[in-house]
């Protein structure tokens, strides 16, 4: 566990971020220049060092390192190679990728012999903010038999090609769900369950997410749904109405694909979304019920302090070696007074 003892911390810290020149990586960098006592290093595939997640013999370019953020697209270069150079070389890695095929690949991936380096997943808001809300509320039951989890969100707003692509890749991956301590996996888009949010009845839609798996690994838990509330509503309809063969046509993706770049990397590069998260245990043998939620106004933005802040607290004592989710080494109340260190008005919590 990452100590809690504020006077523990380090006087310098020395983050690398992958991905700083993305639409991401940009905020995460921009954010971590608010924290004291951090030096940033922004390696790239050209420059001085130079860096390439396709050619390990390129990651001396992390040497000494206390945390390395990977904020690059998983969809464009895989992390696996990352990770594997971290876990053997001493390094802490906070992995930013959401996507849940990439997410699970590197939770089941066995520890390396002799490992002296920490993987740590979920870094942003989904995942991130999810997995710490998910386990909080969890903490808040005797005994949590369920737990469902939901984001809203609308992709009417600026993003980067990372987000673009796992946004595309979720509509054709299928979706899971933990049952009674399985991994269950259905279509990729499917009706959820109705949710109450601002005083509204909020159809949902059950699709991809890393966070079911993540959480069941993490807490426990074992039945574990999580739900999309597309913003605006009426989006639901539109992709529950859509045949599955087509959502899974590569025409169809690349349309699709080309829409949301002209859209969200151009016309609306500088839009911000709001972004609400839900999570809500349930108790074992009662009917009572732990909810909570969290809200960001520039979600885009709030997801690069998050990071900020979770890496900057990771640096402070270097977890144990091996692969873990972030709610496995921090508390949502301990990133949340980071975060607002860093910008006081970023996000806010209420009980759901």
């Amino acid at each position: 566990m990452v100590a809690s003892d504020e006077r523990h911390y380090k006087s310098s810290m020395h983050i690398a971020i992958i991905g700083a020149g993305g639409h991401l990586g940009a905020r995460v960098e921009a954010a971590l220049r608010r924290v004291p006592g951090v030096t940033i290093a922004t390696p790239r595939r050209t420059g001085d060092p130079a860096l390439d997640l396709t050619r390990p013999e390129t990651f001396a370019a992390l040497q000494g390192a206390d945390v390395v953020i990977n904020a690059s697209s998983s969809h464009s270069a895989a992390p696996d190679m990352l990770a594997e150079h971290c876990l053997v070389h001493g390094i802490t890695m906070l992995e930013a990728s959401s996507d849940r095929l990439v997410v699970q690949r590197l939770l089941d991936r066995a520890r390396p012999a002799g490992a002296r380096g920490a993987l740590v997943l979920g870094a942003g808001i989904f995942t991130g903010l999810s997995n710490l809300l998910g386990a909080a509320a969890v903490s808040g039951v005797t005994e949590c038999e369920r737990l469902e989890l939901a984001v809203r969100s609308s992709p009417f707003s600026g993003a980067g090609s990372g987000t673009i692509d796992l946004m595309l890749d979720a509509l054709h991956t299928n979706a899971c769900s933990i049952q009674e301590g399985v991994c269950i996996e259905g279509a990729p888009v499917s009706r959820g369950p109705r949710w109450q949010l601002d005083g509204a009845q909020l159809e949902s839609l059950h699709v991809s997410f890393a966070e079911p798996q993540m959480l069941h690994h993490s807490t426990g838990v074992p039945n574990i749904g999580m739900f999309m509330l597309p913003k605006p509503a009426w989006m639901t309809a539109t992709f529950l109405a859509t045949p599955g063969w087509l959502m899974r046509s590569a025409f169809y993706r690349a349309l699709l694909r080309l829409q949301f770049n002209l859209l969200r990397r151009w016309l609306l590069r500088e839009r911000p979304t709001r972004v609400d998260l839900l999570a809500v245990a349930h108790e074992r043998g009662s009917q009572r019920r732990h909810a909570l939620q969290l809200s960001a106004a520039d979600g885009m933005w709030t997801a690069g302090v998050a990071i900020a802040a979770m890496a900057s607290l990771l640096a402070q004592k270097r977890p144990a070696p091996g692969v873990c989710c972030v709610d496995q080494l921090l508390t949502l109340e301990r990133v949340l007074t980071q975060m607002r260190s860093i910008d006081a008005s970023c996000i806010s919590a209420a009980a759901a």
